[in-house]
């Protein structure tokens, strides 16, 4: 297993010395410690203890909520890292493991290939590395604090509107549409602890490298997850349609998806719906649903997510650390949103957008990398 633990010392003085808090994950920790170099001062001391010992073995994939919750704390302690932390915008990230999975989903499950984007072959994948995401998407309150402290215009804006469904679902231009705005067909106040939307790649780019701007380093890298990242954290162990197992009649207890809560707020809605209502009809605020089994909310459903890397055909065989795509096709998204089904809304399914394009129903999450 890769070590990583070399330069993190200096991960944690960058975050020490700028607006960066560190949430400790022991519930007897009630506060951040003053002193992070006193701190820094244990982390290292406990390095050079453990330097000698093996990192964790990761769970034969698939693998229970449990026991990806015992990993991930295990792989934490053996880092000498914590578990969560959290930095001046409120924005907790929480440490994703490394290890080996079956990515993308086999031609029989229900869904495949519905969006007519390749799932398949499904083959096993090597995460080398452990790394950082952010428990929730990035909020309109997270988003909106970028653009006061920088003048950022986004691709939307400047184009004069994003795409949006009008009452029928029909998919158009709605122009006047921006992340302030979302253009829903039915009444709906955009709160800042609603996911962001109507984003590009390219503006998340952007939000990104001004958090790596505020860290003052080149120590840790802030950036989207790859979607092969993205598909582990997801599944956190799961080898099944949902992160929570196969069972789509759950869907609406744990992921914010378009069932009857839509079609009240849009009786002319004419796609099939999910027969449960989860109170939401449009956005639903981050973290109003169960977290999974590495403690990441709304993985499936609420916005679809951009990932970092372009959508590719997948290989035939094994890959490690896969951080390529067809640079001829777009952005790859994943985890469905507020206004789809089961059939969309799981693990394995993924779309393409253009790197400039953004719509109401896509936002972002950011990870965090170290050395």
């Amino acid at each position: 297993m890769f070590c990583t633990r070399v330069f993190l010392p200096a991960f944690f003085v960058t975050l020490g010395l700028l607006p960066f808090s560190i949430a400790p994950a022991s519930a007897q920790a009630k506060k951040t410690p003053a002193n992070l170099r006193d701190l820094l001062r244990q982390v290292d001391a406990a390095k050079a203890k453990k330097a000698s010992k093996p990192a964790p073995p990761a769970p034969s994939f698939p693998f229970t909520l449990e026991a990806a919750r015992a990993y991930q704390k295990a792989y934490a302690d053996w880092l000498d890292l914590p578990l969560e932390w959290t930095n001046d915008l409120g924005m907790t990230f929480i440490l994703v493991p490394p290890g080996r999975f079956l990515m993308g989903s086999p031609k029989e499950e229900p869904g495949h290939n519905l969006s007519g984007y390749d799932e398949s072959p499904r083959h096993p994948v090597t995460l080398t590395r452990a790394f950082y995401l952010c428990i929730t998407e990035t909020t309109a309150g997270q988003f909106r604090n970028f653009v006061v402290r920088t003048k950022f215009t986004t691709d939307i804006e400047k184009t004069g509107g994003g795409n949006a469904h009008d009452a029928r679902a029909v998919w158009k231009h709605r122009p006047g549409t921006n992340w302030k705005k979302p253009g829903y067909a039915a009444p709906f106040e955009l709160k800042d602890h609603h996911p962001v939307v109507h984003v590009s790649h390219t503006d998340a780019r952007a939000f990104c490298q001004w958090l790596q701007k505020q860290a003052g380093s080149q120590v840790v890298k802030f950036d989207l997850p790859t979607e092969a990242q993205w598909e582990w954290a997801c599944r956190a162990g799961s080898g099944d349609r949902f992160w929570w197992g196969p069972d789509e009649d759950r869907t609406g207890k744990v992921a914010n998806v378009g069932d009857r809560s839509l079609k009240k707020a849009q009786p002319a809605w004419p796609r099939t719906i999910m027969p449960m209502d989860d109170g939401h009809a449009f956005l639903a605020p981050v973290a109003s649903y169960r977290a999974n089994g590495f403690g990441l909310h709304d993985m499936l459903g609420n916005v679809w997510e951009f990932c970092s890397t372009r959508f590719g055909k997948y290989p035939k065989g094994p890959r490690t650390d896969p951080t390529d795509g067809d640079p001829k096709r777009g952005s790859a998204v994943r985890g469905g949103g507020w206004s789809n089904i089961a059939a969309d809304v799981r693990c394995a399914s993924r779309n393409a957008d253009p790197p400039h394009f953004g719509h109401s129903n896509l936002g972002f999450r950011v990870a965090v990398y170290v050395p």
